[in-house]
């Protein structure tokens, strides 16, 4: 199927979160349903309400089903979720994190007609080599992961067979996230001189995001007299640790924390170059597509599904994760050849386009969801 083609069925999809929070994994839902809406299909989420992709999904106008979880809850949701795949007549359950999977995969073993079982795992963390979980990734007909790296680790971790595993990476709108230039009132709101070279990075602050990492490297350019910038555009609970290190660092004159946006594409496009600093966890993940798309040189580390879309020299530079020194020296190859960057985010929005579309994304799941609906494949 190409992504230009639309699947003849309309499918009843059901996807479960059971996170309360907001970053890759829950956008990537919200984008995957409203792609998949587009095509014609009906989506729905049953959901933690205290999360923030509860309320998103409320918002975009998706049917919404309230699921509390943890604890004694995880048993009210069961029985909840168990009535609405009876009544609500779906077809297809998606679900996600390991809770909601948990109580999700079981409901649905409960059943005696079936809707189609489908787990998406997005993150690269090791799952456990027990039995518990070698059970509850061997019911779904299909999984889908977020990058080969993650597809790798499951075949080898839980024995799942290569014909029911899915690598399909987070798609990007090309439309808006194109290149554009940068808007100067930001800039002078944020004291940031108008020919100064920025980096910047886009991720919720987490520890593994590896942004200590990169501040001590913006510190070896500074002290080597390079006039640079770093935006970072993001929240998290790492937040304070961050703050610590920039004024432990004597950075408090080149460093941004602008916390979470949601107008990122117009963050990125104040970027000179864009860092993905991760040391662990990653898929593929959604800004790095994102700064690609807008024409971005990116240096980022070699990790998870990454090295899947940096080629070094044709995409972007690689550096070891955890090494501060090696990210400064490919952040000063990007500031000091320009005409190197240039083309890199040339080739890099290349690859989106052929590879990584919001469109070709959804034809790739929707594909999933052909190839096992009515237990063929």
């Amino acid at each position: 199927m190409t992504a230009n083609s639309i699947s003849p069925t309309c499918y009843s999809i059901l996807h479960t979160e059971s996170s309360l929070g907001w970053g890759g994994q829950e956008m990537r839902i919200l984008l995957e349903a409203q792609a998949l809406r587009q095509r014609g299909h009906r989506l729905a989420l049953a959901g933690d309400p205290r999360g923030e992709l509860f309320s998103r999904f409320r918002q975009a106008g998706f049917p919404v089903f309230p699921l509390l979880f943890n604890g004694w809850r995880n048993l009210g949701a069961f029985l909840t979720l168990r009535r609405l795949l009876q009544e609500q007549r779906v077809e297809i359950l998606n679900t996600h994190s390991s809770l909601d999977s948990w109580v999700g995969t079981l409901a649905w073993q409960t059943l005696r007609k079936r809707p189609l079982l489908v787990r998406t795992r997005h993150l690269s963390t090791p799952v456990q080599q027990t039995w518990p979980t070698r059970w509850l990734y061997q019911r779904p007909a299909a999984v889908i992961t977020t990058s080969q790296a993650i597809k790798e680790l499951l075949a080898q971790r839980v024995g799942l067979p290569e014909s029911r595993l899915f690598s399909i990476p987070t798609g990007v709108s090309l439309e808006e996230f194109s290149p554009r230039p940068k808007n100067p009132e930001p800039l002078a709101s944020l004291d940031i001189p108008a020919n100064a070279f920025i980096f910047g990075t886009v991720a919720v602050l987490r520890s593994w995001k590896g942004h200590l990492y990169l501040l001590e490297g913006i510190k070896n350019l500074i002290a080597a007299g390079q006039p640079v910038y770093l935006l970072v555009v993001g929240e998290g609970p790492y937040r304070p640790v961050i703050e610590e290190k920039i004024k432990e660092l004597g950075l408090q004159e080149r460093v941004r924390l602008v916390g979470h946006q949601e107008g990122v594409a117009g963050w990125l496009a104040l970027m000179d170059a864009f860092v993905l600093a991760s040391y662990a966890h990653e898929g593929v993940s959604q800004a790095l597509l994102q700064a690609l798309a807008m024409g971005k040189p990116v240096a980022a580390t070699r990790i998870g599904g990454t090295p899947e879309v940096i080629t070094p020299g044709e995409t972007g530079l690689l550096a070891p994760p955890r090494d501060a020194p090696a990210l400064a020296r490919a952040m000063q190859t990007l500031l000091e050849n320009p005409e190197m960057g240039k083309k890199l985010g040339s080739q890099g929005r290349e690859l989106v386009a052929a590879r990584f579309s919001l469109e070709q994304m959804a034809a790739a799941v929707e594909g999933v969801y052909d190839k096992f609906f009515g237990g063929g494949g």
